[in-house]
């Protein structure tokens, strides 16, 4: 895949909470831009007269349109955010890439478990998107762990997911439920085993912060798996 220089414009964003915003970018002048679902960008600006660089997973699967998606966080102080939230609807980025081996492994597994906290959830959502662009009717889960209800990204898409796909399993936990909550609670941790003890053929993605890729991956050897069942990303 070609690592060069890329450059493309903003056609869509919104917030999907308070701090956290959906970006739909598309290449500049038709150019092409092949990924596999999971990898990477690393955006390129320059702020105060000095070039910075930050990586940030694509949050889409490939498109023949040749659009991508971004999901960011607005963190405090950060420069980098505090520029990309100020981007308007035909503004331009420029970046390099696609980079990172956390990617959708072809052909499927017999079982696919995916274990996401956070903005964690943008490269995840790329691989399920790639996932059901054709008929795969083997098991999928998805454990999707954040704090409150409104903190869960894309929910309605993986709700209509789990409606359209008997084989996909949407499991939302929430650290900080809200008292109206009646779904699971707690870190995703404690929902690994009771979900995915036992399962033959299955390959496990990860990604969020490290400790809770730390614990998710004890987790898993704990329960007898292999490490060559699982893939992870690093958010820190």
């Amino acid at each position: 895949m070609n690592h060069s220089r890329h450059e493309a414009f903003l056609r869509n964003v919104w917030y999907t909470n308070e701090r956290t915003k959906h970006f739909q970018f598309q290449m500049t002048n038709g150019h092409r831009f092949e990924f596999r679902p999971g990898q990477f960008i690393s955006l390129d600006i320059e702020l105060d007269g000095r070039k910075v660089r930050r990586p940030y997973s694509i949050a889409s699967a490939p498109r023949e349109d040749n659009r991508f998606d971004l999901c960011l966080n607005m963190l405090p102080e950060g420069r980098v955010s505090s520029w990309l939230f100020n981007l308007k609807p035909g503004d331009k980025i420029a970046f390099s890439g696609p980079f990172g081996f956390f990617a959708l492994r072809e052909p499927p597994d017999p079982v696919s478990a995916f274990i996401a906290t956070g903005t964690g959830i943008a490269p995840i959502r790329a691989m399920l998107q790639q996932l059901y662009s054709r008929p795969h009717d083997a098991e999928v889960w998805l454990i999707f762990g954040v704090r409150s209800e409104n903190d869960i990204l894309y929910r309605a898409e993986f709700e209509k997911m789990a409606e359209q796909h008997s084989g996909f399993h949407f499991i939302p936990t929430l650290s900080r439920p809200g008292p109206g909550w009646a779904g699971h609670t707690g870190y995703v941790q404690r929902h690994v085993v009771r979900y995915l003890a036992g399962k033959k053929g299955l390959h496990a993605y990860i990604c969020g912060l490290r400790k809770m890729i730390d614990d998710v991956a004890q987790e898993f050897r704990t329960m007898g798996y292999d490490r060559k069942a699982l893939s992870y990303e690093k958010y820190d």
